[in-house]
């Protein structure tokens, strides 16, 4: 049927340019969920009061939306008073069971279209963001409206500037201002921006299209069921719709919503990892990985999202089983191909977008109606499609010309978002009719796909094949080459593994980079390859791409040889990473290596199973990494196999070559130690220790014995950063320094030096000064931030074990900016437990306790169980202080137990004030009264103690 046959449904778009108020319930979800009967009758109430309120100002309401409404207004003076008398209104009112409604409201000025009675385009997105982040019994006003009333506004109200803001999916950020007038509350929360929020979640860098359906009913699963998946075929959309809807939610949620990306893990014993990765939780060696994610947990109210699970659901399911089992106040989010099959799992199926109403009187050739435009441009799917086509093509507009070819690509992709974008990248080079008429061909011929797969991704199989058929084979090769990387890449790397021609452990020639560029390019513009530009230029592939690249990469005859070259690259980054993250570019390396972390994994996976030499070398190399950066199991994990493989290797190779096989088995079993050190706060381990001492030997290679030695000597300061007093460890200390000294090993020299200074402060003053100039001079010499912060540490412990507080203090704060400007948190961790310790001994009892209380935590979550024993007892002293006597004994018998499981012993210093502490509470709490308390302290457990130190 013509489009000339076609009746009607919609009256032509007209601009009109008017003031909207836009209105929202805040908690409404909760509402309707916890008392149906109740919100329903406060809910007539509330549409009556902002009813009359618009049109008693002369507006008009155009339509109520759910829990709100929205108004347009011929003067924007109008819609300022009817946001005040409503606000007014709703304040006075007597509210059912309730309680009074919580009403956000926002108002913008602009020009927007007209069509049956209802309003739609940009005019209408942007009041609607920026209601969105506002909070109940707020006005927010747009830079439009403030403009228009600066000079008449409503008597007695004024215009409060809130500064610039973002607005979710707008690319032009917004000034707003709030309404304030009498009888209105002034002072709210920080907007609701993601930047306002504890949460890893980006704000997305395309416009969401379409989705409020979905939107909304995810949402009150999300309120009624503390684990939604999101389930659908690749390309779907969840990941998407996921980040929205916790986006959303933020405020649902004190502690945040945090993305666990699972798409470049294969391996399922790493899916804990991941998480706990994701929210800075370390693994505790002796413990069930999971177990220190609970700990942290299990009083947070957080939503974690776990995306693409269906390469490891039955770890992704046990691990949503267990946190949700274990932390009542978690909620959880998952997309996946698949649900995971936990009880009380809401299922959400995320469909293809909705495609226009009409289609099927459609007809593909010849020029349609202006009715036609209309209904299409209700369809999401066409809106997604025009959305992508004109950030291709600025130029391009859906029109009488082009809608039926639009609305038949739709059709036939089913309105699958990915392959609705993959097809509008083609807008560029292809009209929509040409568009169409390949995807007729392709899609005859490729509609058997996988036989185990659903239809529609063997609908989104056909669009990648004839994507892929469209392609040179030169980007052909490419693409499938691309599949070996893990998360995304660089250019170089690019360049370093797929050309084939150059040495991968070099940097790529510039015929080869050009070459790599110009391909990307054409990746770049035909969708199968993402770039992003900040801080650096990066490129990725969307997971449904990089799975059929993998799979092409899979027939071809190079697999082994990609994989290699993605091993070479990455292993030569590992081992210059060591000097680098010792030298002064330490955050340069450290941030490298943020971004690599999924390619390195990768590469040292394959090399674990093909290159023990490469694998081992690449544990050095990293080994300062995972130290730094806290990355909790995997580090523990892989220089565990390290070990193992390291043992094996330096004892089956042939006489000629034990030298060099020793020398790199002693570097990994020195690493190990100290990682092992530094993780737990426990002395290294000395079986570690003396086999790498002994290998170091045996390779009879100085700079070999000194790198072992000065790595095990840091990992016997690591513990409590001072050296042993006497004995054969110190005079094992001191020959590694003075070997690092001579190797000009400067970074470890440093730090060695800087404990000798700790140690001889309280004993000897003037050699302490010695050493720290010592130090000073060896972290100079490496420009080293985290060495030149240690300095600095070092200086405010002196001065405190001196009893010069004051000037600690200063030394301490300014230690703990260089080591923050690092986001090296251990280190962190460890000033702000000096800090505090200083303030307690100048007598600032609240304000020690208030860093100890920030300090006890990251601990606890760390896992350094004898620096939680340490915090205890400085709860214990400040209690003590206090006079309150069996406060500190049953603090302080939680510690000891503690430390002595930890096998974690005091320093000479807090035995001094420990035992002062001791003896006091002697003196004021009668022997009965100390040893019960004593007693339950040491009955209670970790946590248990922990929560009694917190509390008041």
């Amino acid at each position: 049927m013509h489009g000339r046959d076609i009746e009607p449904a919609v009256t032509m778009t007209r601009a009109r340019t008017a003031t909207f108020l836009m209105t929202d319930i805040e908690g409404s979800t909760r509402l309707w969920e916890a008392q149906r009967a109740a919100m329903a009758e406060a809910l007539e109430i509330h549409d009556a009061l902002l009813r009359a309120a618009v049109e008693q100002a002369g507006g008009t309401v155009v339509k109520t939306t759910g829990d709100g409404l929205l108004a347009a207004f011929d003067r924007p003076e109008a819609g300022l008073t009817a946001a005040i008398e409503g606000q007014l209104a709703l304040e006075d009112q007597r509210w059912p069971a309730t309680g009074r409604l919580r009403v956000r409201m926002a108002i913008h000025s602009g020009s927007a279209e007209v069509r049956d009675g209802d309003f739609f385009g940009p005019t209408l997105n942007r009041v609607a963001r920026l209601m969105a982040i506002g909070h109940g019994g707020q006005v927010l006003v747009s830079s439009s409206t403030s403009s228009l009333v600066a000079d008449d506004l409503p008597p007695g109200c004024e215009l409060v500037d809130l500064g610039e803001h973002r607005l979710r999916d707008l690319e032009r950020p917004e000034d707003v201002y709030q309404l304030v007038a009498a009888g209105l509350r002034r002072e709210f929360p920080p907007l609701r921006t993601i930047a306002g929020h504890a949460t890893n979640l980006r704000p997305q860098v395309t416009s969401f299209v379409g989705r409020e359906r979905e939107l909304a009913d995810v949402g009150r699963l999300l309120a009624a069921s503390r684990l939604v998946t999101l389930v659908g075929a690749g390309g779907a959309g969840k990941t998407r719709l996921a980040l929205r809807v916790a986006a959303d939610a933020l405020d649902e949620y004190p502690d945040g919503a945090w993305l666990v990306e699972l798409a470049p893990i294969s391996d399922p014993d790493l899916v804990v990892a991941e998480i706990g990765r994701t929210l800075g939780v370390q693994a505790q060696p002796g413990r069930s990985p999971v177990d220190p994610i609970i700990d942290y947990l299990r009083r947070k109210e957080l939503l974690l999202l776990l995306d693409n699970c269906e390469q490891v659901i039955e770890a992704a399911a046990d691990s949503a089983d267990r946190l949700l089992g274990d932390c009542p106040t978690l909620h959880m989010l998952a997309s996946s191909r698949e649900r995971l099959g936990v009880d009380g799992e809401a299922v959400f199926a995320v469909t293809s977008l909705a495609l226009p109403e009409a289609a099927d009187r459609f007809d593909v050739k010849g020029s349609a109606e202006d009715a036609e435009v209309e209904l299409a441009t209700r369809s999401e799917a066409i809106r997604l499609f025009v959305d992508r086509a004109t950030a291709t093509l600025p130029s391009f507009t859906l029109d009488r010309t082009n809608v039926r070819a639009v609305v038949d690509i739709c059709r036939r992709l089913d309105g699958i978002p990915l392959a609705l974008e993959l097809a509008a990248a083609r807008i560029n080079v292809l009209s929509a009719g040409e568009i169409a008429q390949g995807l007729d061909d392709r899609f005859r011929l490729l509609t058997g796909g996988r036989r185990t797969a659903v239809p529609r991704q063997r609908t989104l199989q056909g669009l990648i094949d004839w994507s892929w058929d469209l392609l040179a084979e030169v980007d052909r090769r490419l693409l499938r080459r691309l599949a070996v990387f893990a998360g995304s890449w660089s250019l170089d790397a690019a360049a370093a593994v797929t050309s084939g021609r150059d040495d991968p452990a070099e940097p790529p020639a510039g015929a080869s980079r050009l070459e790599t560029l110009d391909g990307l390019g054409r990746l770049v513009d035909r969708s199968l390859v993402l770039v992003t530009r900040e801080p650096a230029t990066r490129y990725g592939m969307l997971e449904t791409i990089r799975e059929y690249a993998r799979d092409r990469l899979k027939e071809s005859d190079e697999t082994a040889e990609i994989q290699t070259r993605h091993l070479a690259y990455f292993r030569r980054l590992a081992i210059d990473a060591e000097p680098g993250l010792e030298g002064p570019d330490m955050i340069a390396w450290l941030e490298r290596l943020d971004a690599e972390i999924d390619n390195l994994r990768t590469a040292l996976d394959w090399a674990l199973v093909t290159d023990t030499q490469a694998a081992l070398e690449m544990t050095v190399g990293l080994s300062v990494y995972w130290n730094v950066r806290l990355i909790g199991s995997e580090g523990f994990d892989r220089m565990n196999q390290a070990v193992d493989l390291a043992r094996r290797w330096s004892s089956d190779g042939e006489p000629s070559t034990t030298a060099a096989r020793s020398a790199i088995a002693a570097r990994v079993l020195s690493h190990a130690a100290q990682v092992l050190a530094s993780y737990t706060g426990r002395p290294a381990d000395t079986d570690l220790g003396t086999e790498a001492d002994a290998l170091a030997r045996e390779a009879r290679d100085p700079d070999v014995l000194s790198a072992t030695l000065a790595t095990l000597a840091f990992a016997r300061v690591a513990v409590d950063g001072m050296v042993p007093p006497e004995g054969p460890d110190r005079g094992a200390v001191i020959n590694a320094l003075e070997l690092a000294e001579q190797r000009g090993d400067w970074y470890r020299a440093s730090i060695i030096a800087a404990a000798f200074a700790t140690t001889e402060s309280a004993a000897d003053p003037a050699s302490a000064e010695a050493w720290l100039d010592r130090a000073t001079e060896a972290a100079s010499r490496t420009g080293n931030p985290f060495a030149l912060g240690n300095i600095t540490g070092v200086r405010g412990r002196v001065a405190s074990l001196a009893g010069r507080l004051e000037e600690a203090e200063r030394w301490l704060i300014e230690a703990r900016a260089q080591y923050r400007a690092l986001h090296d948190v251990r280190f962190d961790r460890v000033v702000s437990s000096e800090l505090a310790h200083v303030l307690r001994r100048q007598g600032r009892l609240a304000e020690a306790e208030s860093e100890y209380r920030e300090t006890i935590r990251g601990w606890q979550v760390s896992g350094n169980d004898g620096a939680v024993a340490n915090q205890l007892e400085c709860f214990g002293l400040i209690a003590v202080a206090r006079g309150q006597g069996t406060r500190a004994a049953r603090l302080l018998g939680a510690a000891e137990i503690l430390r002595e499981e930890a096998e974690a012993p005091m320093t000479a210093f807090e035995r001094e004030e420990y035992g002062a502490a001791v003896g006091q509470l002697r003196e004021e709490l009668d022997e009965e009264a100390r040893r019960s308390a004593w007693a339950e302290g040491r009955r209670i457990g970790a946590d248990a103690a922990v929560a009694f130190a917190l509390s008041e």
